[in-house]
């Protein structure tokens, strides 16, 4: 049993491959975020932190390609725009430096009370730009501007990329944007597919924004970009004080129990890893059949962490089983998947508090398995 209609088409082989890449990215993610809790030279957290800002990346490309879907909205509360350029710039300082260029910024502080729509749009577009201009400049290096643009019916990000590579020739400038469009000097300098500017064009404008070759010549080029902006939404503060008895002392609770089911042993560790760390206590099961077997034999856990995809018994099948048990029938149960899910109503009506894609923050995990067991709504997928 799966999550999809059998009446659905078999997923190509790209869709298939960009899936299977997902879960190894996402072991790949939490166990650096697993190594950046241990005590590491500068040097090393810098490279750690590159790896994680690499895998993120990927992560979202897959991620995107897979449900055609734009980031989720909730990223405009969680990361602001000036955060997310400079996760990008962050991520190509090295390579920067291993060509001996330098990688400047001049950002607008501004930008840090402005979200995107769709934060994954500005990254790819900003990657392509930088790795073009990384890729076709010898000496000297990039300059990345960016500023809050004003007098629209909305804010925008106005931002610019300068280099001083090879530049574009003139006659090629009404082609640049077109696919498998290559310059002669680009041709002669480096390997390319001639499809990154045309992928970033086509992201601008389907955002609402524009993308352009405001000047070139042999010195250099400047790209031009503008994205429409958001104010980001404000989360409260949740209340962390703790209960108190009557005479004044706090109550001690036991650690909460949460039941892990995923049949990766790899998962299965790194979920537990993480939560055992934020001071849960964490039993496993591998499949639907051992969940049942724990929740039959042990006292109920406080909340469930089930895997959606399972080879054996999916996990709707799982939770279906689950709630004809009374030990099971009202433990809180969220889901947790690398697929593309079709049809989340269907999952919440069969009980599932809240579903999360692979991979997921290890601080929205907690956030999430905390509110289950507190009965609190869930932040929306």
């Amino acid at each position: 049993m799966t999550i999809t209609n059998e009446s659905e088409q078999a997923p190509d082989e790209t869709a298939v491959l960009l899936h299977d890449l997902r879960t190894p990215l996402a072991a790949m993610r939490t166990a650096a975020e697993i190594v950046a809790g241990e005590p590491l030279s500068q040097r090393q957290a810098d490279a750690l932190h590159t790896l994680e800002l690499a895998i993120d990346s990927l992560l979202a490309i897959t991620r995107n390609a897979l449900d055609g879907t734009p980031a989720p909205a909730r990223a405009t509360a969680e990361t602001s725009a000036l955060e997310t350029i400079d996760a990008v710039a962050d991520l190509f300082d090295p390579a920067a430096r291993s060509r001996g260029l330098t990688l400047t910024r001049d950002l607008d502080g501004n930008l840090a009370a402005y979200g995107l729509s769709d934060p994954l749009t500005l990254r790819r577009i900003l990657s392509v730009l930088l790795d073009n201009a990384l890729k076709y400049t010898g000496e000297g290096g990039v300059r990345l501007a960016a500023t809050v643009r004003h007098g629209g019916p909305r804010p925008e990000l106005d931002l610019t990329l300068s280099d001083t590579g090879i530049g574009i020739e003139d006659d090629e400038r009404a082609t640049l944007f077109r696919p498998m469009s290559r310059g002669r000097r680009a041709r002669g300098h480096a390997a390319g597919s001639g499809l990154g500017l045309w992928s970033a064009s086509r992201l601008a404008l389907a955002c609402g924004g524009m993308l352009d070759l405001v000047d070139t010549s042999p010195a250099g080029s400047t790209f031009a970009l503008r994205l429409p902006l958001v104010a980001p939404a404000q989360r409260e503060a949740g209340d962390a004080t703790a209960p108190m008895q009557a005479d004044g002392h706090e109550t001690v609770r036991p650690a909460p129990c949460v039941l892990v089911v995923d049949d990766s042993a790899t998962n299965r560790r790194m979920i537990e890893v993480m939560l055992e760390a934020a001071g849960f206590r964490v039993v496993l099961a591998d499949g639907g059949a051992e969940a049942l077997a724990c929740l039959a034999h042990a006292p109920a856990p406080d909340c469930v962490l089930l895997d959606l995809t399972m080879p054996d018994m999916s996990g709707l099948e799982t939770i279906e089983a689950m709630r004809a048990l009374e030990v099971g029938a009202c433990v809180p149960v969220i889901g947790i998947t690398a697929a593309v899910v079709p049809d989340r109503a269907r999952l919440s009506r069969a009980g599932f508090t809240t579903v999360l894609d692979k991979p997921v923050a290890p601080a929205r995990l907690i956030d999430a398995i905390a509110r289950a067991i507190d009965g609190s709504p869930a932040e929306d997928d």
